[in-house]
């Protein structure tokens, strides 16, 4: 058994593909048209048409391999093992620049990415990660990380978020956003480990009282957990339970970097159910803050005192956007508003809607996003140095690594040093809650003029116990642990550029 090697510019992928499936597959040229067009030609129809496609044949994919040898081995039909995958090249490339080593930085530089066909029609696209930079549009923010692969035995990287398609059978929608999620963090974090379907089954089946395969999906309290099982703190949030607040709870965990499981349907008029993540959301530009509303706090005593004293507040979170999806009965990376999620869809399938988002929290992260929130709102309206008479502020709430935060302030050139000191020399846990106090004038230009810093891992919200810092209004006010006060310092922060190292910027 040999691997053949094919490159072809991408005006040709339908040529490409229909070959390889016929030759490599053993597939009838009528199966293959009606499979490329239904099923592969909407993946690359997205892809710009400078590309250049290099199939290798023969391939040992770990996640069909796995469903293979747990699954489709055993029946009476003869399936295939091997794989075929194309890999992406944004400029031509030639089989004699894989074996120069003049030509690897080059190679590496061209190179966007991977997809796998394998051989179970007719759901054929499997594992791939390609990156955003092979789309025709982007103008994005989205969770990416850096995968090692090889292309004509050549080691290379690629940086994007996993997809693949379900085949129905051994993985549906549910399992094929688990595997995605996994494979996500195990490549990003060191605390996780990749996934297999077979690893997906084995582990619910300690609380199913059916077979899991063929698989019938799964429902959220399984998918959950699943994900405390392989790790994970998981949270749900359901519509119904936090209503107003749902979607801005939702976008603060995308601005910090959480890729989230999304379940939406049609119910109870219909019969859909479906999962899928959202892992960003689109660039968001001066015209989405201009049309802002004031935030409707979910507090009565807030919502009198902000009345009163003549205080206009914004959630940043509540801007009105469209995020990013990774559906696997869509090509990678779709953008959807949150009340349309199944906008790219048609028929009944168009009437869905969210009904509830799970969140993979690492697990000492005890205090969650919306008593996150509450708290600093309540820390700023009737804390001890509450906003000013008149007020305008716009919060923008995100959950950071105190490293990464760490490391982005100490070059932040626009922060005011005394405070940025103050701030490098705490302790903190290896999470935090940071809220950003600005304005629709000042965000605009990316810009915030105050902070306040909250302790991830403290779910007592009483007497301030979450606080790190905060620093506004000339003030800045920091919890002591030890004494179990406040103290104050006066201490001007000036306009400083907002943390922004959460989500990766892709744009057009």
């Amino acid at each position: 058994m040999t691997i053949s090697i094919y490159i072809e510019p991408i005006s040709k992928v339908d040529e490409l593909i229909k070959f390889l499936l016929q030759n490599e597959f053993k597939i009838s040229e009528e199966t293959a048209d009606l499979l490329f067009d239904k099923q592969i030609k909407k993946h690359f129809e997205r892809l710009t048409d400078n590309l250049y496609l290099v199939a290798e044949t023969n391939y040992v994919d770990k996640v069909y391999r796995d469903s293979y040898y747990h699954y489709y081995s055993s029946k009476l039909s003869v399936y295939q093992r091997n794989c075929i995958r194309i890999s992406l090249f944004s400029k031509k490339v030639d089989l004699e620049d894989f074996r120069r080593e003049d030509q690897l930085t080059e190679i590496q530089d061209a190179y966007l990415g991977y997809m796998i066909m394998r051989p179970n029609e007719p759901y054929i696209v499997g594992r791939s990660v390609i990156s955003p930079l092979a789309l025709t549009e982007t103008n994005f923010n989205c969770c990416t990380t850096v995968f090692d692969t090889t292309v004509n035995s050549v080691k290379l990287k690629i940086e994007g978020f996993p997809y693949s398609t379900q085949d129905s059978e051994t993985i549906t929608c549910a399992e094929t956003t688990l595997w995605a999620l996994m494979e996500y963090y195990s490549h990003r974090y060191a605390e996780y480990r990749p996934i297999l379907p077979s690893r997906i089954i084995q582990t619910l089946n300690k609380v199913s009282s059916e077979r899991q395969i063929p698989s019938k999906g799964l429902n959220v309290q399984q998918m959950s957990f699943a994900l405390k099982e392989f790790g994970f703190g998981a949270r749900i949030y359901s519509q119904e339970q936090y209503s107003s607040d749902f979607n801005p709870l939702l976008s603060c965990y995308i601005a910090s970097g959480i890729p989230l499981i999304i379940a939406m349907e049609n119910r109870p008029e219909g019969t859909i159910g479906h999962s899928l993540l959202c892992v960003g959301h689109e660039r968001v530009v001066p015209e989405m803050v201009k049309s802002l509303s004031t935030y409707p706090l979910n507090r009565e005593d807030l919502r009198t005192t902000v009345e009163k004293n003549g205080i206009s507040v914004y959630d940043y979170d509540s801007i009105n956007k469209q995020f990013l999806f990774v559906d696997d009965n869509r090509p990678v990376y779709q953008k959807a508003y949150l009340d349309t999620p199944a906008a790219h869809y048609s028929g009944p399938w168009q009437e869905c809607k969210i009904t509830y988002f799970i969140v993979p929290l690492y697990p000492k992260i005890h205090l969650e996003a919306f008593e996150a929130k509450n708290f600093i709102w309540h820390f700023l309206i009737e804390g001890p140095e509450p906003l000013s008479n008149g007020t305008e502020v716009l919060l923008r709430t995100y959950l950071a690594s105190s490293r990464s935060f760490k490391d982005k302030l100490a070059v932040n050139n626009s922060f005011s040093s005394k405070i940025k000191d103050l701030i490098l020399e705490m302790a903190m846990p290896k999470f935090i809650w940071v809220g950003e106090l600005s304005n629709r004038g000042l965000i605009e230009g990316q810009k915030a003029n105050g902070l306040i810093i909250l302790d991830a891992t403290e779910a007592n919200i009483y007497f301030n116990k979450p606080l790190i810092i905060a620093a506004y209004q000339d003030k800045v006010i920091n919890f002591e642990a030890d004494s179990g006060k406040l103290t104050e310092k006066n201490l001007t922060l000036s306009d400083f550029s907002i943390f922004e190292n959460n989500l990766k910027p892709f744009f057009t």
